[in-house]
């Protein structure tokens, strides 16, 4: 990298990988002396993500950006301890797909862009879109890829791959895990 590195900047979701890639970020930015800015794109993979949606509800999209801006107040203080308010960081919640939301926010060749590592399953990989793999394609800056703890590795062959409430609570057991200190090897 010949350019000084003036914005880091992290896609993060709901996941208790979002805990770790976040922290990560944060020690980016402070390596630099650059700005963080996290952010949160929702309604493009998971419409159902907070909540069901009213037909002809006039603020459904109002609503769906005011719950997922308090889903990443709560992740910035679950990761870094302090309110988005207290941190020189810039969070932001954007509706559309991870991927091109993330590439086309980091596009200077000084931004950094950090993305979770995905799945390690071939099956997976070849089967659904990832937001990693697209960064990587279509990026105009560095992307660093922040591999998963193993304990959220662990979850993601148990419980974790159901759908619905038992995978939201699998997520939110491994948050609360990495949260305390507990480790998996």
């Amino acid at each position: 990298m010949d350019a000084q590195i003036t914005r880091v900047v992290i896609g993060v979701d709901t996941g208790p990988g979002s805990l770790t890639a976040l922290r990560h970020a944060w020690a980016e930015a402070q390596r630099h002396g650059a700005v963080l800015h996290v952010i949160h794109a929702f309604g493009g993979s998971d419409p159902q993500q907070y909540g069901p949606a009213c037909i002809g509800a006039p603020d459904l999209h109002a609503e769906q950006r005011r719950r997922a801006r308090e889903e990443l107040r709560k992740i910035c203080v679950d990761a870094l301890g302090r309110t988005p308010a207290e941190l020189p960081i810039t969070i932001m919640v954007v509706r559309g797909r991870p991927g091109a939301v993330l590439t086309r926010y980091a596009d200077r060749p000084t931004d950094l862009l950090l993305v979770g590592a995905g799945s390690a399953r071939l099956l997976k990989r070849l089967f659904t879109s990832s937001v990693t793999a697209y960064c990587f394609r279509h990026a105009q800056c560095p992307v660093l890829s922040v591999p998963a703890p193993a304990l959220v590795r662990e979850y993601g062959k148990g419980a974790r791959r159901w759908n619905g409430w038992v995978r939201r609570q699998a997520d939110e057991a491994a948050r609360e895990a990495l949260l305390h200190g507990a480790s998996h090897t």
